[in-house]
């Protein structure tokens, strides 16, 4: 296990973990992170790396920018593309350019937009397919919409553990959460996906909203639901890992 730093073309410094299991070849997991979360995502990604690595698989966990220890930067979907591209083209670098994208919630949609070419296929918990309704003024403070609409942007305190005290988002953010291009994210994929759902999203309503849409993704994409269980609260991690492992034996197999 090693602590990397992945440059990004527009010159940030992004704050990463990599893990070459010694009986890897050429087959990695790059994990994409949901927003305001970090490169562990509460502890969720590091047992879902260790299972891959268990199987030969290496994994890079990584800080989007203005996330975790890497660089500052305002939270938008723009930059968070050119950042898991970036962390993609290092890992081909180190010689994996056979790659499968772990993405969680908005991290999904990250690796939906992004489609690194080393990506071969996803597994996507949580996916987002398309718009959603917020009620802003129930998630933020009056001060932070206040400063958002005077400046355009504002901070959230980050209580996670780490260095980072704040993230900083803009207008552009919001739009970026709120208003998700079905046709941006699911149009002309090419590989074959995953998509797995938990209870959580039942409720939120992208159960249905991945249903509606399936017809979009590509040939050979599937669709699991786990009722009862919360991933991103650690409920019933086994039945995440054992489907996210079984799709990648498949669609990534390790080649010895």
């Amino acid at each position: 296990m090693s602590d990397v730093r992945i440059r990004t073309p527009r010159g940030l410094t992004l704050a990463g973990t990599f893990t070459n299991p010694v009986d890897a070849v050429d087959a990695a997991v790059l994990f994409s992170h949901s927003f305001l979360a970090n490169r562990h995502s509460g502890d969720h990604f590091d047992r879902l790396a260790r299972v891959y690595r268990a199987a030969g698989y290496a994994t890079l966990e990584f800080d989007y920018s203005g996330h975790g220890e890497s660089d500052d930067d305002i939270i938008t979907s723009e930059s968070q593309v050119e950042d898991l591209r970036a962390a993609s083209g290092w890992l081909a670098d180190q010689g994996f350019d056979r790659q499968l994208i772990h993405g969680h919630s908005f991290g999904a949609v990250t690796a939906l937009l992004a489609r690194p070419p080393a990506a071969a296929t996803m597994v996507l918990s949580g996916a987002v397919t398309g718009p959603l309704n917020y009620d802003w003024e129930a998630i933020f403070s009056p001060v932070q919409l206040d400063e958002l609409e005077a400046h355009g942007v504002t901070t959230i305190p980050d209580d996670s553990p780490g260095p980072r005290r704040n993230f900083t988002i803009s207008k552009q953010t919001l739009v970026d959460l709120s208003m998700i291009s079905t046709h941006d994210v699911l149009d002309g994929l090419g590989r074959p996906v995953l998509v797995i759902h938990d209870a959580d999203d039942e409720q939120l309503g992208l159960v249905q909203m991945t249903e509606e849409n399936f017809p979009r993704l590509p040939a050979g994409s599937h669709v699991e639901v786990v009722h009862g269980a919360r991933f991103g609260a650690g409920e019933n991690p086994k039945a995440l890992s054992d489907l996210s492992l079984a799709w990648a034996r498949t669609h990534l197999p390790i080649m010895r």
